[in-house]
């Protein structure tokens, strides 16, 4: 097995975050770890197949209940090496990295859905929603980075998100270590959570959820330094198979969690357990995707995945309202889901190869290399 210094030293080099750009190739000296990236690769889907019209209500409570915490650990086990050994010096160097990594492709992002919300905003259901909106209402929400205020892109609150956590992380990881960050954070999210949903009251970029993201950085980051994860075989899906069991009854009865609407379940301790068992569950069925070129690809492209998918929708949506598909009183079902979010990923694979030659800065590439160019 890997351990995990040889996990993050493979990662840290090119990926600070656990959305990936993809900004370079994997290179000899830093080969990729193909389970990281299957893990990746599940959260995705399941963030995907969550925004798709028709999806069953039980889908989206079970796999709410771990996909974006499950972002976080990972993020959180990729940033422990760089964060411990990080000097004062370097952390300017860091975090411009991570605002064009993460911020660039946010604001990037955001206006393609701007556009397109201009462009629609008038016509059919969408009159009687936003017809009487000002043009500029949406940008309060870049400028604000506040979830609910993002309703042209929802998914992009989750970039602010990252980038506040990943600050935060690397300058109180320079005090504490990454297991006493994690309990101090939980401690804190306990008390938050308890406290802020009944306020209403949101916090620029995501600092509102500061505590609970923090809270999953720091177990990603505390993780890495203790435990690895199962090479091949069967050992890792039986161990799954046994978790899945409290993981489901904590889930189901803890009911809908949206960490963007601040809505944690009934119980506060239903919600991180659910989440930790979850993000267990999806690492210990990694070794399973390993080898699949598909998997991996999805996996090495979740940045560009979670910001293109929502326009990708919504543009399918407007065609088949507008086509009749759903004429008749018909409504999206599982089927269509599944369909139009298979095709979002799809649609990325060319939309990647027309970023990487013509505006890599736009999925956080800083100089595509020419090996990269000729690859798409």
């Amino acid at each position: 097995m890997d351990t995990s210094a040889q996990l993050s030293r493979a990662h840290t080099g090119r990926a600070f975050t656990g959305v990936s750009s993809a900004t370079s190739v994997a290179s000899a000296q830093s080969p990729r770890d193909g389970r990281i990236d299957a893990a990746r690769a599940m959260a995705i889907v399941l963030v995907v197949l969550g925004h798709a019209k028709g999806i069953p209500g039980w889908f989206t409570v079970l796999a709410y209940s771990f996909h974006v915490p499950l972002f976080f650990v990972l993020s959180g086990w990729f940033a422990r090496r760089r964060a411990a050994e990080a000097s004062p010096r370097a952390i300017p160097a860091i975090l411009a990295r991570q605002v064009r990594v993460l911020l660039v492709p946010y604001v990037v992002f955001f206006f393609v859905a701007y556009g397109y919300w201009l462009l629609t905003r008038n016509i059919g259901e969408k009159a009687l929603r936003w017809g009487q909106q000002p043009w500029w209402e949406p940008l309060t929400g870049l400028a604000t980075g506040i979830g609910p205020q993002l309703y042209v892109h929802p998914a992009l609150w989750f970039l602010p998100a990252l980038f506040v956590t990943a600050a935060a992380f690397l300058l109180l990881r320079r005090m504490l270590p990454a297991g006493a960050l994690a309990l101090l954070s939980l401690a804190i999210a306990s008390v938050w959570i308890a406290w802020l949903p009944a306020m209403d009251l949101r916090l620029p970029f995501a600092l509102d959820l500061l505590p609970v993201t923090l809270f999953f950085y720091a177990c990603g980051a505390a993780a890495a330094g203790v435990l690895t994860l199962p090479r091949s075989g069967w050992t890792g899906p039986a161990l799954a198979a046994v978790l899945s069991l409290p993981w489901l009854w904590l889930a189901w009865s803890n009911g809908r969690v949206d960490i963007n609407q601040l809505l944690f379940g009934a119980a506060t301790w239903k919600f991180f357990a659910a989440a930790l068992l979850g993000t267990a569950i999806v690492l210990l069925l990694s070794p399973l995707l390993q080898h699949s070129k598909v998997v991996q690809w999805i996996g090495r492209n979740t940045l560009l995945i979670l910001c293109a998918h929502i326009p990708i929708l919504f543009v399918t949506s407007g065609i088949a309202s507008v086509g009749g598909v759903f004429a008749d009183g018909r409504e999206p079902d599982a089927r269509w889901a599944i369909a139009v979010s298979a095709l979002a990923i799809a649609l990325c694979v060319p939309l990647r190869a027309l970023l990487v030659r013509c505006a890599p800065w736009a999925i956080g590439i800083a100089t595509p290399s020419p090996a990269m160019v000729r690859a798409q």
